[in-house]
């Protein structure tokens, strides 16, 4: 696995894991993507939601079934006149078996099988003359065992099982007088876990485990004497941890977590003014992420994230004020598709779709009902000062203060009654000086000095008398150099602050001196590494030496090439390299310094819009670039663009002039006209898995063409497709399932529908496709034309071949292929020809069936051969890996020995240094010390004496006794080793070194309270002395000393714990000891070391002048 692999990985986790947190804060916001029945939806209350093998997403409603293609729903519903159309309108559930069949249960309709081939509907309903057939007509519940068998909950008739051979049903029903039989006939979920055994939830009788062998029933219910007993007996979800541990949701008594082993049962209710409390106590739904986290739908308080590890909730709610939010509070159905975006089905909301990638980009924005939202949506400045806080300057919100702990937003407006009030809520620019002052530049209302301590403004304004006044109201660009000298920038030129007079220096435009500005409309202003500044203004860019007070003009010039490409300068940034960019109103710049030429990047260049209001550049050293349609980032290297706009989680695809921002930390921020975004650029990953490509339709002179009718008599069916006696054109299978279609040569305009089942952007997907044998060349085209159309094809044999992109450019080069034939007309036929070829046919047939034939004998008996030497090959290295385990196992302890340490280290050695070189380079140090190898050397205390009193079988019942203690302290990648005798060796592989005392402790006190069982109904109690070191020893110096020496240092360690105090632990590691005899130092001079603080020793009871070290 490749570093850029492993990073994606690490990344997706990190954006899974951190959804939660990131987006909890008042103000931010994810954006759920709506499907209602304006798109097709047949009705908007979705009682299920179920992504089938091939892609498609599946959607049961109140009035009928609907397959999704990402574009377009195919809506399934009950037609009296078709006895294979879906039996109700009003589906409950949806279940794919382990042969792609597909199970709808409906209220009133009975049970539905579905083939996707045929798309025809089979029925299954109750039949009181039959008591065999399905108990009920309302089915809430289907799952399937690992035998084949469906198992179905009903609204009256209890739990059915269906065998799909003998198509009958067993049912299983409430029966007062046998308390193994089912608690309640009502059967609202059904799920079933590794042991095979099923957990049935009913309306009014709890909770149910059903045993498939006994057929025992065992209850689980509400017990009002009981508080670890289920909150509810309505129990409406049930889901299975890795754990094999239920989470279940009731109608009325919230969430319950059920320990399988214990038998107890642990509630999560709603708690008014609890906003890490469930949000309502009656759940219609529970789904479970890969992470382990719960989504919870509640019928009236929206969506749940539940976190098991921190116990708290998050929540999604509809708020009219936002349109990404959440459709519905009311939630029925949740799932995750193939790309890991979230589905939610609601009742009378429709879909929501949370697309996975737009939870990278956090986005803040004004919420009309929420006063500690963000003043308004016009974000024009954003910066961070020293202290972390954010700063959001608005368009008529004034100035923000971000808290991050509590996500909320502090205003900060004009007051016509405070003259220390802000100046005017219209805010251009913000910038955090030396003395951790902001200055605020305002639309044409002064300059503002603002401390952030006092929270007082001091306002400079333009004063008509006074030429050392501000030259302008209008203040739209500020920096401080690395003088400390303040820079602001107006519509009437350049200003220099004197902070001791608090005085203004003025550099206006003046037409007889071309060395002044070039034009006094000033936008942005950066220093370089050089102390020189660079100016945008309306009329080019500038070059201004301070101290000749000199500017240098670069403007666009028509008939140079290599000219600024705009005179509109937005952004000016230096990069890590001292490259100059430079973003205007018509394309991005780059300036070479030397030549004083400019390379440039447009649209066509994979710019999306040639707007390029700011630029930044993050810690990779690639450009991000905000611009009137998303943000863009360009890699040096490929010299690539990747766009994003709204559909990935930005604001709005419109951003603004001087709203960005980079952290300390890297953290990038965008503003724009709906809030703005914040990201970590390493965190924004790209979705890299292929599309799967389908074709969705098949159309005949613009006419869909159906799949053919079971009625049709055996003699007409036709394997690729049919022509009936009434002309009119079927299909055998569905199109999407067809491999092959055979047209006539009357069938002169054909059209093919295809897509791509990939849903996190489906409208940035792209597509491709060609008719081999009419044109070689691929047509693209995009989601609003995914339509592929032919007309007056000549006879002859085609293949239409379909390729398609996600919406991060990952293309399915396979995709999809169909072939095509078309057939002669008959005067034209191949029959008419081969009458003349008939017997050279016959021949050439006989010779290439004996061909054939050969061939195939062959290539049996080269399988044959190729099986046996696999075979022979397979026991000769499972007998050589039985040798190698036996020769690195203690035979006693079952634990590793010496063997195994000297073929398995090396590689951790190699890797541990590696890191620290590569964290050294790096200068990482936080991520240094997850990277060490800690040594740990345990000696059981007085050992001897249990052989010379109790005997050697007790001392090896001792022994034996270790390993449990171990493996319960170390993690289960840590090498557990028996080192000799008496004495272990644990290699905690990958650790904090500040961790070891931890570890030590708790192994110290693991065998102190464990009781050793020697045998004959006798126990003792032992003690252990603990010696450790981590490798690398010195972190300045990290191959200073092999493993073998620090494994030394730890048995010295061991052997100080021993003379000074069994029963505890030491452990040393170097500060600063430079020493080239490093190991003889720390050995010999261990006393003297310690001392001066060139070595840190741990221990476990005794201080360390008391430690005894000869």
């Amino acid at each position: 696995m490749t570093k850029t692999i492993k990073n994606l990985i690490l990344g997706l986790l990190i954006v899974r894991l951190s959804i939660s947190l990131a987006l909890a804060a008042a103000g931010s916001s994810v954006h759920f993507e709506h499907l209602s029945i304006e798109d097709g939806l047949p009705q908007s209350s979705a009682k299920a939601i179920l992504q089938d093998k091939q892609g498609f997403m599946w959607i049961g409603t109140e009035e009928g079934l609907a397959r999704y293609d990402g574009y377009e729903f195919k809506i399934f519903k009950s037609n009296f006149d078709n006895a294979h159309s879906l039996s109700s309108n009003y589906v409950t559930v949806l279940f794919e078996d382990l042969q792609s069949n597909l199970w709808i249960g409906t209220r009133g309709g009975g049970l539905n099988q579905f083939n996707p081939t045929t798309e025809q509907f089979t029925h299954f309903r109750y039949n009181e003359m039959n008591p065999n057939t399905l108990s009920d007509n309302t089915v809430h519940a289907i799952t399937q065992d690992s035998e084949g068998n469906i198992w179905i909950g009903t609204d009256g008739g209890g739990l059915n099982r269906f065998d799909p051979v003998t198509k009958q049903f067993t049912d299983y029903r409430h029966k007062k007088a046998d308390p193994h039989s089912l608690s309640n006939d009502a059967v609202s979920v059904i799920t079933k876990d590794l042991k095979g055994n099923l957990w049935l939830g009913t309306w009014s009788g709890g909770l149910n485990q059903f045993n498939p062998v006994t057929k025992h029933f065992t209850h689980y219910k509400h017990q009002l004497e009981n508080a670890n007993s289920i909150s509810d007996n309505a129990v409406s979800a049930i889901v299975k941890d890795q754990q094999g541990n239920l989470w279940i949701g009731t109608k009325g008594g919230g969430l319950n977590y059920f320990d399988t082993a214990s038998k107890q049962f642990t509630h999560y209710r709603h708690k008014e003014n609890n906003l890490n409390s469930l949000s309502h106590d009656e759940i219609g739904t529970i789904t479970i992420d890969n992470q382990g986290s719960l989504w919870i739908g509640t019928l009236g308080g929206g969506l749940n994230h539940f976190d098991p590890i921190t116990k708290k909730f998050t929540h999604y709610l509809h708020q009219t004020s936002n349109i990404n939010s959440l459709s519905n509070n009311s939630i029925r159905a949740i799932t995750y598709d193939q790309q890991g975006n979230l589905w939610v089905g609601t009742d009378g909301g429709g879909i929501n779709r949370l697309n996975s990638l737009t939870k990278q980009f956090t986005h803040y924005h004004h919420q009309s009902k929420n006063p500690n939202s963000l003043s308004s949506n016009i974000v024009r400045a954003i910066t961070q000062d020293r202290q972390g806080t954010l700063w959001v300057g608005t368009w008529g919100g004034g100035l923000n203060r971000f808290n991050s702990a509590t996500g909320q937003f502090t205003h900060y407006k004009n007051d016509k009654t405070n003259s220390n009030s802000l100046s005017d809520n219209k805010i251009y620019v913000i910038t955090e000086d030396h003395q951790n002052n902001l200055w605020i530049g305002t639309d044409g209302n002064a300059l503002n000095r603002f401390n952030p301590a006092t929270e007082q403004f001091t306002h400079y304004q333009h004063d008509t008398n006074d030429s050392k006044s501000l030259s302008d109201n209008a203040v739209s660009a500020i920096t401080q150099d690395q003088r400390g000298n303040i820079w602001i920038g107006t519509w009437k030129g350049l200003n220099l602050f004197n902070p001791i007079t608090e005085q203004f220096t003025h550099y206006r435009h003046q037409p007889a001196n071309s060395n002044s500005l070039s034009n006094d409309s000033i936008r942005v202003i950066t220093e370089d590494r050089q102390g020189k500044l660079w100016i945008g203004t309306w009329k080019g860019l500038n070059h201004f030496d301070p101290d000749t007070g000199k500017f240098t003009h670069y403007t666009h010039k028509a008939k140079k090439s290599n000219s600024l490409s705009n005179n509109t300068v937005y952004a000016i940034t230096e990069d890590s390299l001292g490259n100059l960019w430079v973003g205007t109103a018509s394309g991005l710049n780059l300036f070479n310094k030397l030549t004083g030429n400019f390379t440039h990047f447009f649209e066509k260049d994979g710019l999306p819009n040639n707007v390029v209001y700011r630029i930044e550049e993050d810690d990779k050293g690639e450009i991000w670039l905000s611009t009137n349609l998303g943000l863009s980032n360009f890699n040096l290297n490929t010299k690539k663009f990747k766009n994003y706009n709204m559909d990935d989680g930005l604001q709005s695809n419109e951003f603004n002039a001087d709203a960005s921002f980079k952290s300390k930390y890297g953290e990038l921020f965008f503003g724009g006209i709906n809030g703005f975004n914040r990201f970590f650029p390493n965190k924004v990953i790209s979705d890299n898995q292929q599309p799967k490509v389908i074709f969705t339709d098949m159309l005949l002179s613009n006419q869909s063409v159906p799949i053919k009718n079971t009625s049709i008599l055996p003699s007409q069916k036709s394997t690729f497709g049919e022509q009936t006696r009434s002309n009119s054109y079927t299909l055998a299978k569905a199109i999407h399932s067809t491999s092959k279609v055979t047209l006539t040569h009357q069938q002169n305009l054909v059209a093919f529908e295809f897509s791509a089942l990939h849903f996190s952007n489906p409208k940035k997907n792209q597509y491709a496709y060609k008719m081999e044998g009419v044109n070689d060349e691929w047509i693209t085209t995009d989601y609003k034309n995914r339509r592929a159309t032919y007309t007056n094809l000549p006879t002859g044999n085609y293949v239409l071949r379909i390729k398609a992109s996600n919406s991060y450019g990952i293309w399915n080069e396979q995709g999809a292929a169909l072939k095509i034939t078309v057939l002669p007309p008959p005067w034209l036929s191949w029959w008419a020809y081969s009458l003349y070829c008939l017997v050279l046919i016959f021949i050439m047939w006989l010779f290439v069936r004996a061909q054939r034939k050969k061939i195939i004998f062959i290539k049996k008996v080269n399988e044959q051969l190729e099986i046996k030497v696999a075979k022979r090959t397979l026991g000769l290295q499972k007998a050589n890996e039985k040798l190698a385990n036996i020769s690195s196992t203690d035979e006693l302890t079952g634990l590793n020995n010496r063997r195994f340490i000297a073929h398995n280290l090396k590689s951790d050695i190699d890797l541990v240094l590696q890191k620290h070189h590569s964290l050294s380079f790096e200068n990482t140090i936080e991520e240094r010390n997850e990277s060490d190898l800690i040594f740990f050397l345990i000696d059981l205390d007085h050992f001897k004496r249990v052989n010379d009193i109790y005997g050697h079988t007790a001392g090896d019942n001792v022994l034996m006794q270790i390993k449990p203690i171990l493996k319960r302290v170390f993690k289960d990648t840590d090498y557990l080793v028996r080192w000799g005798g008496e004495e272990f060796l644990i290699v905690a592989r990958f650790t904090n070194r500040n961790n070891a005392p931890v570890l030590a402790e708790k192994l110290r006190e693991s065998v102190e309270k464990h009781n050793f069982i020697i045998g004959e109904g006798n126990s003792i109690s032992k003690t252990c002395s603990i010696g450790y070191a981590s490798f690398p020893f010195s972190l300045n110096n990290p191959e200073s000393l092999k493993w073998e020496r620090v494994l030394d240092i730890a048995d010295h360690c061991l052997y100080a714990a021993k003379k000074s105090a069994r029963n505890t632990w030491v452990g040393l590691s170097d500060i600063n000891c430079e020493d080239e005899n490093l190991f003889e130092s720390v050995t010999e001079r261990t006393e003297e070391l310690i001392q001066l603080k060139q070595l840190k020793v741990e221990c476990c009871s005794r201080k360390p002048n008391e430690i005894n070290w000869k």
